[in-house]
């Protein structure tokens, strides 16, 4: 049962933010969700960067990294600045198409939006578009019906503009020629060499050797301020994985608090609407005396713009009877159904309402209901677990602690620590500016020294997630060149990796030329036959592009050549390619080239609208 919850909750979650945020090839970082106009002294703190005048938000974007690094497994801190670089590109092409599509005035009607909306299954109750579900949800997710129309037309609008110029391309199928490259084979045989060739046990790397290195390279240790940290936290990630949610707190929930998941009341009305006091009056006593409500609203809402789209006929449509319920309906005071209002003025004129129908208040299915409150009560647990732990290290914090280890003990929170950190390091915990601020204030370094202070509490609210910290300043070392002992150790594996890389290069050039000299060699045997297409995974990437980028022998000629590639981690593979078979005839890939032409368009696009932009990256954008 709560595993079907569970999969239910994530699924209405999913679907409600893909029918809110469409092709998210254009919204990624666009419009409310990321960009600002305006010059002025803050710009570096507010934005990452500025594309003709308009700053992409620092906050955004940082988010945006963050969530990207959290899909890397074991979270590479050395993949970092390519992640940044690649959500700031993408940014900035994201708000280039979205300007591009305003500039070429791409039109979207509020048709084709009103048709997008009600063919949302998201959005659907018993098979069919509900329009009470679509405002409720919408709501819940922080939107009015008019900035999520106003959203989606800018998203449609845009794609749009890309279908019309990019999915319009096409190939002919005497391009396919290119098929009999894609489909030749070659045929080798190869051998791999790895480190056992020479197992480097002999490599002594000296003090002297390190001391000689530092002086000789002494400016590429330039290190900025940095420090050393300990620290414990608090975190609703962790909080998350102990929470548990049964079905009898489901239902428990749903029984004691029925009100809180029944529908309200609905009611259903029409109007008619007219400028003028006496007007009104006199059709308030036509309608009394028998005349028919909707034949009069026809008559008098068609060319009058102070009626919605859904009132030219008089009727309004079903109404939530709660405080939502439009102000004019609750001065109506309509308790009986066909009951009819006095006219009552409004900015415009004045408006007569008739109650048409009622519905009464409905509670919400169970299967439906259990969801929300899986999830609400899922918030609640969250919510109380990261509070006792915020409490706990607050009370822990009162008793004057004498160390974090202290801290630790009190709290039952494992004492963190980092290496050499520095300020908003994306790598570790420095990335929030409330610690990175702290850290660097006289309170924690005071005369080039670390004052070995507790910190009081830190709380971090960011929108992936919520934090507490502890943090005590370890160690620091101003900007500057590093001293020997911080880097002895980095330089004694660079050491040893650049003779271990040359001795193995040197000896696996030592054996290739011996095998092309004499044509064979007995520290290696080529047993192994390979019949390689360019998609092959028998051997590594490299090694199957670099046997396809050779000349193919001389028919009828013997190729005695052998060739290297280079692979990581002192590894090889030696080859020599003894076979090219080439289709004799092409087959039509007209649809796979398809794709790829499509991919050249809007590169070229792309490339095309960015050399006309103004693009300035802020200084300290971390790239």
């Amino acid at each position: 049962m709560m595993e079907k919850i569970r999969t239910a909750a994530n699924s209405l979650v999913v679907k409600i933010i893909f029918a809110i945020i469409i092709l998210c090839f254009i919204f990624t970082g666009v419009g409310f969700l990321g960009f600002g106009g305006g010059s002025g002294a803050n710009d570096e703190q507010l934005y990452v960067a500025k594309v003709d005048g308009e700053g992409i938000s620092r906050t955004q974007f940082e988010s945006q990294v963050k969530q990207e690094l959290n899909k890397i497994t074991g979270g590479d801190a050395s993949l970092t600045k390519v992640i940044r670089r690649k959500v700031l590109s993408e940014q900035i092409d994201n708000y280039l198409a979205y300007q591009f599509s305003k500039n070429i005035h791409a039109t979207i009607s509020n048709e084709r939006v009103k048709d997008f909306i009600k063919k949302q299954k998201v959005f659907f109750i018993d098979g069919k578009f509900d329009n009470q579900n679509y405002l409720n949800l919408l709501a819940e997710n922080g939107f009015t019906a008019e900035s999520y129309a106003s959203l989606l037309k800018t998203s449609l609008q845009q794609e749009q503009v890309i279908n019309a110029l990019v999915t319009t391309s096409f190939v002919l199928p005497s391009e396919s020629e290119i098929s009999l490259l894609k489909d030749q084979t070659r045929t080798i045989y190869a051998t791999k060499i790895d480190s056992s060739i020479d197992d480097m046990k002999d490599i002594n790397i000296t003090e002297e050797d390190e001391k000689k290195y530092y002086d000789e390279h002494k400016n590429d240790f330039m290190r900025k301020e940095r420090v050393k940290l300990k620290f414990i936290y608090n975190s609703k990630d962790d909080i998350a994985k102990t929470i548990k949610v049964t079905d009898d707190d489901v239902k428990k929930e749903y029984e004691q608090n029925l009100k809180k998941y029944t529908y309200p009341a609905k009611k259903e009305f029409s109007a008619i609407f007219v400028t003028d006091k006496a007007q009104a009056d006199k059709i308030v006593k036509e309608l009394s005396s028998g005349a028919n409500f909707q034949n009069i609203a026809e008559s008098l809402n068609q060319n009058n713009n102070n009626i919605s789209a859904y009132g030219k006929n008089g009727s309004l449509g079903w109404f939530a009877d709660d405080d939502s319920l439009p102000e004019f309906f609750k001065k109506a005071n309509l308790k009986k159904v066909n009951q009819i209002s006095n006219p009552i003025p409004t900015d415009d004129g004045f408006i007569i309402i008739k109650l048409d129908a009622e519905l009464p208040p409905k509670a919400m299915d169970f299967d439906y209901a259990s969801i929300l409150i899986y999830e609400n009560l899922t918030k609640q647990k969250l919510q109380n677990g990261f509070n006792a732990v915020e409490d706990k290290m607050k009370n822990a914090l009162s008793q004057s602690p004498k160390s974090i280890e202290e801290l630790s003990e009190k709290t039952g929170l494992e004492v963190q620590t980092t290496d050499w950190t520095t300020y908003k390091d994306m790598s570790t915990i420095m990335i929030h500016p409330e610690i990175s601020d702290l850290v660097f204030s006289e309170e924690m370094i005071a005369n080039g020294q670390p004052t070995l202070k507790l910190s009081d509490l830190i709380p971090v609210e960011r929108s992936h997630g919520s934090y507490d910290f502890i943090i005590q300043v370890t160690d620091y070392h101003p900007e500057g060149i590093a001293p020997f002992d911080e880097v002895k150790d980095e330089i004694n594996k660079k050491l040893s990796k650049n003779i271990s890389e040359s001795r193995f290069k040197a000896n696996v050039e030592s054996l290739l030329n011996e095998l092309n000299t004499t044509g064979n060699s007995d520290k290696v045997s080529f047993s192994k036959k390979y019949v390689l297409h360019r998609d092959s995974k028998d051997l590594d990437k490299k090694v199957v592009d670099m046997v396809f980028s050779l000349e193919p022998p001389i028919s009828g000629v013997k190729s005695d050549e052998f060739n290297v590639e280079y692979l990581e981690n002192n590894t090889a593979y030696i080859f020599t390619l003894i076979d090219v078979d080439t289709p004799k005839e092409y087959q039509d890939i007209s649809p796979e080239l398809l794709p790829l032409s499509m991919s050249n368009t809007f590169h070229y696009l792309a490339n095309d609208i960015r050399s006309k932009a103004k693009i300035e990256i802020m200084p300290d954008a971390n790239l």
